[in-house]
């Protein structure tokens, strides 16, 4: 038997809100990350694992901006080059409606990884994509 959501309502794209240095980032239409970490078996005698072995944990995301919200971040950073930005947290927060707690990811030590720009004919808005390197995610 399924369990109920509370509320009837589940996650969604209008229930989060993304914090860049301290303020929140209406522009951003997107942000993905994940943490992975290598694992593989270990073999001793014969054909079946005797152990495993653990390697190092690795982080990676990005985020989807409007242009005009990215070239804001350009203007205010060092030099105007968002490359140059000293590491920082981005606070992700979600919920599912004002009764439940939300809940809240950290992104940790991030950095932008390019300076993009991506414009086409007939584009009625203007997006970019920009990489992230991460040091961690406090879930």
């Amino acid at each position: 038997m399924a369990t109920p959501l509370i509320n009837g309502t589940n996650y969604s794209w209008a229930g989060i809100k993304v914090v860049l240095f301290g303020v929140p980032v209406v522009g951003i239409t997107k942000i993905s990350y994940k943490s992975k970490q290598a694992k593989e078996n270990n073999y001793g005698m014969g054909s079946e694992p005797v152990s495993r072995g653990y390697g190092n944990k690795e982080y990676e995301g990005s985020i989807e901006i409007y242009t005009d919200e990215w070239k804001r971040i350009v203007a205010a950073s060092p030099n105007r080059d968002p490359l140059a930005i000293a590491p920082f947290d981005i606070q992700v927060l979600y919920g599912t409606n004002a009764i439940a707690p939300d809940q809240k990811d950290v992104l940790r030590s991030v950095e932008f990884m390019e300076n993009p720009l991506d414009a086409n004919q007939g584009d009625t808005k203007l997006m970019v994509t920009v990489p992230l390197i991460i040091a961690g995610i406090d879930r």
